[in-house]
């Protein structure tokens, strides 16, 4: 098992909300590891089991003050991660807490911000890999995974309350620029129409290409509620709230992909 002696540091964050029964929601910020390091904001999940255990979802350091807070909810005992260019904290958990961290199987974890990691070494490993046919010690909950991007990524569907689905970057809710983004973040989110509420990841859909098929096989899941990655939650009608989006990126997709076998045959 790795052992880590320094870890990224625990940037400005909002408050741990209960959104759901057992199920808390917080927002923060990070520095993406580009030139001008723009702060874009990124949540975190967390929820409370029976026995009072805690699963986070899509990880995110806490400082001090938080990490009480979250020691009131219950014991930290698991980590989950489901995008592939996310992670970075769960190294922290697993030191502080002694969690076991889950980790979508086939994917890496790296640093710096790319979608092409073939001869890039890991720098981590997980206590275990799950996928669609494993899952993950969460009750009531199923995973379903997106094969085909460069990078994979994974949603985990809790089947409750009409279903909540807990995503990575593929899907967003970011009206406007959340208090934790910084001006260089903010001025791109506008410059580049990223200032959306419920729309496709379009920073990790440029980079990791999906198929337009899998993108519409998210509708087919059943969900009235979305706890993101990036941005707010998105509580009640969240299927159809996402579908317009989902349905343009699904099309450009598959533009994209008549293009790329035009352009091989004419090669």
């Amino acid at each position: 098992m790795t052992q880590f002696t320094h870890f990224s540091t625990a940037f400005p964050h909002g408050r741990l909300r209960e959104v759901f029964n057992g199920i808390w929601f917080v927002e923060g910020g990070w520095d993406m590891p580009v030139p001008l390091k723009p702060r874009i904001s990124r949540s975190m999940t967390v929820i409370r089991h029976d026995d009072n255990s805690l699963t986070l979802v899509n990880s995110l350091r806490l400082s001090e003050a938080g990490l009480k807070e979250l020691d009131k909810l219950g014991r930290v005992e698991r980590v989950i991660r489901l995008a592939s260019m996310h992670g970075a904290d769960d190294a922290f958990f697993r030191e502080r807490y002694n969690a076991k961290v889950f980790a979508l199987k086939g994917t890496r974890y790296i640093r710096g911000l790319t979608a092409d990691t073939d001869d890039i070494e890991s720098y981590f490993e997980p206590d275990e890999w799950f996928d669609e046919k494993t899952g993950l010690p969460i009750p009531d909950s199923c995973v379903w995974v997106m094969n085909s991007p460069k990078l994979k990524e994974a949603c985990v569907l809790l089947q409750r309350d009409g279903g909540i689905l807990l995503a990575g970057d593929m899907l967003h809710n970011t009206p406007v620029p959340s208090p934790y983004t910084n001006r260089i973040a903010k001025i791109g989110m506008r410059l580049f129409g990223l200032a959306k509420s419920c729309n496709i990841g379009v920073g990790w859909w440029m980079m990791t290409k999906p198929s337009g098929s899998e993108l519409l096989d998210l509708l087919s899941l059943p969900f009235q509620h979305v706890l993101p990655i990036h941005g707010e939650p998105v509580i009640g009608d969240a299927k159809a709230k996402y579908q317009p989006a989902i349905e343009r990126y699904a099309k450009r997709s598959q533009r994209k992909k008549w293009r790329g076998e035009v352009q091989e045959s004419l090669n």
